[in-house]
């Protein structure tokens, strides 16, 4: 079975995260909390993946990639609101 669907609230967060670093802090500094929140991002897909590819996904890892991945959507639209 294909778990998949979990990659997709990473996907949204990540284009979040983007979209405000580039067009709302006008890609100012590497530090801003919106390109190191993407860069976070990235780096748990790569880890899910690497781990699934490998198969040492512990036990209910899904599930809190899952949750992490609704964290970071959630942020990131938080994020998107804020001035």
């Amino acid at each position: 079975m294909s778990n998949s669907i979990i990659l997709l609230p990473f996907i949204v967060a990540f284009l979040g995260f983007a979209f405000r670093f580039y067009v709302r802090e006008s890609a100012a500094s590497m530090v801003n909390p919106s390109f190191l929140m993407a860069v976070g991002t990235v780096l748990a897909v790569v880890l899910y993946l690497v781990l699934g590819v490998l198969e040492i996904l512990p036990a209910y890892s899904t599930l809190g990639f899952g949750l992490l991945g609704l964290i970071l959507l959630g942020v990131s639209i938080l994020r998107m609101f804020m001035i």
